[in-house]
């Protein structure tokens, strides 16, 4: 369970203007993202509009990663968002066969609650019917997966990591008390500094997918103690953050900066708007400079 550490970018997945998989660029952006030296990448999540994926799409993604990823010592994680146990076999095991390290699984996040119990459930019997690893990705403001059924699930070892999300840092202050037996990877975006220091042991944000180097000189500066260096990168990453990915926009604003900074990430599929609105695309233009010249240094 060491491996599921450091940092870990949430690739997004290109669409062309006609809301098709631009397989030619995402096959480029994890070249890309290898290249940068992070641990590896998580596909299909909140960030890659798993969402919206059918089986299929999402099938042909996760072999193209690792095809690409070829023998490096590189995680590929399975992002999965659906609503039920039944559809998460589904489509976790069609893709059993092409090696992923783990599936990163939102609890049920369609108007209902499960509950506790149900949530327990949810995951329990998801790896019982799959034996792979599971992270959970506690996103869901309204089905929040309790620090209590995370510390039970990672005690009977149906979990290898927690993806903590939600923008709470006190929840994930609780699970770095109580749940030791497996990693604790922050998802927030504007927090990872304290997280870091509070004890995650990763990291799969947004944020790593744009600014992924930076990404890993914090994370890097906590672990050897340069707390004056990771105060420093904090300062510049929280308003990038707060008004690229913090917003009910995310995908489209979060495209518009990598694209102008160099990436070639496409667009993102509607509903979302292919460009953000133009009384802040000069905002995002300066955002971009500011990324380009953070994943210089």
């Amino acid at each position: 369970m060491e491996k599921f550490r450091g940092i870990i970018p949430p690739v997004v997945t290109p669409f062309d203007e006609d809301g098709n998989v631009d397989y030619d660029l995402f096959r480029e952006e994890v070249k890309r993202i290898i290249d940068v030296g992070v641990n590896g990448i998580a596909i299909g999540g909140s960030t890659g509009e798993g969402y919206t994926l059918s089986d299929g799409e999402f099938m042909r993604l996760i072999e193209l990663a690792i095809e690409v990823r070829g023998r490096r010592n590189f995680l590929v994680i399975a992002g999965i968002i659906t609503n039920s146990v039944h559809q998460v076999v589904e489509r976790a095991l069609g893709i059993k066969n092409l090696n992923v390290d783990a599936l990163m699984i939102t609890p049920p996040h369609y108007l209902f609650n499960a509950g506790d119990e149900g949530n327990y459930v949810f995951y329990k019997e998801i790896y019982e019917r799959t034996k792979l690893p599971i992270i959970i990705y506690n996103v869901v403001p309204w089905n929040v997966v309790s620090v209590n059924v995370i510390e039970k699930l990672a005690k009977e070892g149906v979990i290898v990591g927690i993806k903590q999300s939600g923008g709470n840092i006190h929840v994930l202050a609780d699970l770095l008390v109580k749940v030791r037996n497996v990693p604790i990877l922050t998802a927030l975006d504007d927090m990872l500094f304290p997280s870091f220091i509070m004890g995650s042991s990763g990291s799969i944000a947004a944020i790593n997918t744009l600014l992924p180097r930076t990404s890993i000189r914090l994370f890097n500066a906590v672990a050897n103690a340069d707390y004056e260096t990771a105060r420093s990168i904090h300062e510049e990453l929280l308003p990038i953050a707060r008004f690229v990915i913090m917003q009910p926009d995310m995908p489209t604003r979060l495209k518009s900066v990598m694209n102008n900074a160099g990436w070639r990430v496409g667009y993102p599929r509607k509903p979302l708007l292919p460009k953000p609105p133009q009384d802040i695309v000069g905002k995002l233009q300066e955002i971009s400079r500011q990324v380009q010249v953070l994943e210089r240094e």
